[in-house]
């Protein structure tokens, strides 16, 4: 539990905060949109029994908090962020992020922090982490159309 915190909300906020002396709005008024998602999409997951995150004797929940409002929201406002700031197509941008984001929990998968049931695999992880990225691409988008990203 304590390395799910770790790795799962301490880190992701120490780039989180060198995200924020950079960038402030985007920190903040992306990963709230993020978070909401990774819970979403784990709890789904998780009550289908499709995967699970160790400790396995404790309640999901509490095994993924760390990840819901730490890793996972941050990714997506780095995301954000070097969409914002480089010059590559968003698309592209949003298919590393998946592809890297699917190695890390294929690494977890590996070193037992991970498991998967009822025919979950690692192709469907990659799946799973498109659908967040592509619409925390699109609610930015909507909001720069708005006016709330311009410079």
């Amino acid at each position: 539990m304590v390395l799910n915190i770790i790795l799962g909300f301490i880190i992701p906020w120490i780039f989180g905060i060198i995200l924020y002396l950079k960038d402030k709005k985007t920190l903040l008024v992306i990963a709230p949109f993020m978070a909401v998602w990774a819970y979403a999409v784990n709890e789904t997951l998780f009550h289908l029994n499709f995967n699970r995150f160790a400790p396995l004797n404790i309640h999901d929940d509490l095994t993924t908090m760390s990840i819901n409002l730490g890793l996972y929201p941050i990714l997506g406002c780095y995301l954000i962020y070097y969409i914002r700031t480089k010059k590559t197509s968003p698309y592209v941008l949003i298919m590393i992020f998946t592809l890297m984001t699917t190695i890390a929990e294929y690494l977890g998968l590996k070193f037992g922090m991970v498991t998967y049931d009822n025919g979950w695999n690692i192709g469907w992880t990659f799946l799973s982490y498109i659908p967040p990225y592509l619409t925390g691409y699109w609610y930015y988008y909507k909001l720069k159309k708005i006016g709330v990203f311009n410079k």
